[in-house]
């Protein structure tokens, strides 16, 4: 049931309304907590969730616990349309991994964690790189993985799809309204000083992506988050390619494409940065066009199109942190997800909104070993 003391009071304020803090908000809801703000300082998914790949893929995954996340959430997806009344977008396009010497063993260990969760993989050779892609250069490839359930997703229709949901039951939006700090009392949160004024509350989710090392400083805290940026280039119309070839992930150059619409999308990038308004796709396109033409000579036709910098927010064991902070009392993280956080958004806001409504995680009762506990007590990064 919905209650609203007054304008500027909520039982839970969320910090950031990309796509972590749309599905924590409507995850809240659906347990029946819907007396919750969420605070965008500009619009929503403006941040990292509107410049991603925006790809739902086990195969993009390096440990246990990404593919176990990954793949309750592709559940999800699946039946994303029947529980939220509009679809995510999904579109299968298979992905392609592709190696040379030196990327060969981290190559078979990727494929050695698909298989042993059941991720159907194919193991290629050149030769059998090029029955995928024939317009590609491999007398340089060691070899290939390809997966085919593995599709892109429409990340703007899933954030709106979990606020639309989220606000019938009560949940309020406020756009434009920034976060500038923690009202704090005896070791607790009582409210977050915003642009608009205070809105107190007991219990404040930072779900702020490349912000959230901001939002823990204001409490005292060092969230270790290490933010990279990342860039992506559209071409024009570029026929060449068809549009249902798989993505391409050059896991050895670091680059990858896909067919995006008419054209081709281009990523490439993991650029240590101190500013979150970068960008610095100009000062990367020499690199990514020698190594996209080399790759996929046809590429020298392409024209850019388009461009932007993403920022990914990494941890150093690469998982994400979620949960309490040990101190201040109502504070916790949803926080991490380093370009993940698309593909996992689903089980991301249903942990969080477990812990606030049961105290604990309940559809991965071990996800308390994804605490930031584990790195304020010098533990070892979860198994």
């Amino acid at each position: 049931m919905t209650k609203h003391t007054t304008p500027n009071t909520a039982d839970v304020i969320i910090i950031g309304a990309g796509v972590i803090g749309c599905s924590t908000a409507y995850h809240l809801a659906r347990l029946g907590i819907s007396d919750v703000i969420v605070l965008e300082q500009e619009e929503v998914g403006s941040g990292t969730s509107g410049k991603s790949a925006a790809m739902l893929s086990p195969h993009s995954c390096d440990d246990d616990w990404s593919l176990r996340l990954v793949r309750h959430s592709w559940t999800r997806y699946m039946e994303f349309e029947d529980e939220i009344g509009v679809p995510c977008g999904f579109r299968r396009t298979g992905w392609l991994s592709i190696a040379d010497a030196a990327g060969a063993q981290e190559m078979e260990r990727k494929t050695g964690l698909l298989k042993r969760h059941s991720v159907p993989v194919e193991l290629l050779s050149p030769d059998d790189i090029r029955r995928y892609y024939p317009e590609m250069r491999t007398e340089d490839l060691a070899i290939g993985a390809y997966t085919s359930e593995d599709g892109t997703l429409d990340p703007h229709s899933i954030m709106w799809g979990y606020l639309a949901r989220a606000r019938e039951r009560g949940v309020r939006l406020l756009r434009g309204v920034r976060a500038m700090g923690l009202r704090l009392r005896q070791g607790r949160v009582e409210g977050v000083e915003t642009t608009a004024g205070l809105l107190t509350t007991r219990l404040v989710v930072n779900a702020a992506g490349p912000w959230a090392p901001e939002v823990g400083r204001w409490a005292g805290i060092d969230i270790p988050i290490l933010n990279r940026a990342r860039c992506i280039w559209v071409t024009g119309p570029f026929p060449l390619i068809p549009s249902d070839r798989p993505f391409v992930d050059d896991v050895g150059r670091g680059w990858y494409f896909r067919p995006e619409g008419p054209g081709l999308l281009i990523g490439m990038g993991v650029v240590p940065v101190n500013q979150l308004d970068v960008d610095i796709s100009r000062q990367l396109l020499p690199e990514m066009i020698e190594v996209a033409t080399h790759r996929v000579p046809l590429l020298e036709q392409a024209s850019i199109l388009t461009s932007w910098t993403g920022i990914r927010p990494l941890t150093p064991d690469g998982l994400p942190i979620i949960g309490p902070m040990p101190s201040p009392e109502g504070l916790l993280l949803n926080v991490g997800w380093g370009g993940m956080g698309l593909m996992q958004a689903p089980v991301a806001g249903q942990l969080l909104a477990e812990y606030i409504a049961f105290g604990r995680p309940m559809a991965f009762e071990d996800a308390i070993a994804l605490e930031i506990r584990r790195f304020c007590d010098g533990q070892n990064s979860p198994d």
